[in-house]
């Protein structure tokens, strides 16, 4: 009898303990061994662009989280925000300036961390180009990536405050971002001017390409990436929100720190954009350097309001403007999870 006893007071024991490591920490990570959850991730963009979720992935930063996640690369920033709108996809990352329209709309799509800290985009000409003002531009043919890039809207944009009409005055043309694309558009004529993101143009320039700059001064510190989720699922599964922003943080943290060992990580999960390593790794380099906080202190993700009021403004303004309708901006950024994203030292 006193050895059942015994035996049962054992189990018990064994049991709280068990409980006890499967409980979650002081930062809402799972710290057991627990079912993980999986999810799906919708991507703009692929490759060093996005890093940090790859070093999430493989580093095993969405694992500590309790997350099994499931990158999934989409066809441009419009496209994200278009899914993620629908409820096909509950979280992503994109370029801000896509989700101007679907709020304009009062679709409920929160901003919750700030991955770029300034403008990845550039608008330019070649540098021997007679064009030296976006009114120039009005006949002219504009190359993007692709006509649901996360440059089309800034592009209109900027064209406007050239009194320029992006449906009318100019052709927008999707050319791709392959660096020996971009060039041949150029010496064919098939483009006067291009725009696209910081990934685009790394091989472009280390291809001994020189350009000229037509993007207003105004526009340089505007915010660029984020991580968003759709309002619905902010709402209902706030938890989710909060580790994959810890674990982007994370992963972020870690790369900023040890670019090297990022670069391997990316070499393997990435082997066409590292293919030649010397233009991938300042390809990285230039994505490490976007996403490296301005002000530590503020911790990653910051979301920067002042900033954000700027873009609605700038793609309020011109003849033709993105949008037309007051978007109050505090509707859409949700700072809520930053704190508890932060910590994880």
């Amino acid at each position: 009898m006193k050895k059942t006893v015994i035996l049962v007071i054992l189990f018990a024991l064994l049991l709280l303990t068990a409980c006890g490591k499967s409980s979650s920490n002081e930062t809402g990570s799972t710290a057991g061994e627990g079912k993980l959850e999986k999810i799906q991730l919708l991507l703009a963009a692929e490759g060093n662009a996005v890093y940090y979720t790859y070093v999430a992935r493989d580093k095993g930063y969405f694992e500590e989280e309790g997350l099994d996640v499931e990158l999934v690369f989409g066809k441009g920033g419009t496209y994200v925000v278009q899914q993620i709108g629908a409820e096909t996809v509950d979280i992503g990352v994109t370029a801000v300036s896509t989700l101007l329209p679907a709020w304009e709309k009062g679709i409920d799509i929160q901003a919750v961390y700030q991955i770029n800290v300034s403008n990845l985009f550039e608008f330019m000409v070649p540098k021997d180009s007679t064009i030296s003002d976006i009114s120039q531009l009005k006949g002219k043919v504009v190359g993007v990536t692709d006509l649901g890039g996360g440059e089309v809207p800034m592009v209109r944009s900027i064209l406007s405050t050239g009194g320029l009409d992006a449906t009318k005055d100019v052709t927008l043309r999707a050319i791709g971002s392959d660096a020996s694309s971009i060039l041949t558009a150029f010496e064919k004529g098939d483009v006067d001017a291009f725009s696209g993101g910081a990934h685009d143009l790394v091989s472009l320039y280390a291809n001994g390409f020189e350009s000229k700059s037509l993007i207003p001064e105004e526009y340089k510190k505007l915010p660029s990436t984020a991580i968003i989720a759709n309002g619905k699922f902010v709402k209902e599964r706030p938890e989710i929100v909060e580790k994959v922003s810890r674990a982007i943080a994370k992963a972020t943290d870690f790369s900023i720190n040890d670019p090297d060992a990022t670069f391997e990580i990316m070499k393997k999960a990435a082997p066409e954009q590292n293919k030649d390593e010397e233009i991938g790794r300042l390809f990285l380099d230039t994505f490490i350097e976007l996403s490296t906080p301005i002000e530590p202190e503020k911790g990653y993700g910051y979301i920067y309001q002042d900033s954000w009021k700027q873009l609605v403004q700038q793609f309020s303004e011109g003849d033709n403007p993105v949008i037309t309708k007051k978007i109050n901006i505090n509707d859409y950024l949700n700072t809520s999870f930053l704190e508890k994203a932060n910590k994880f030292k």
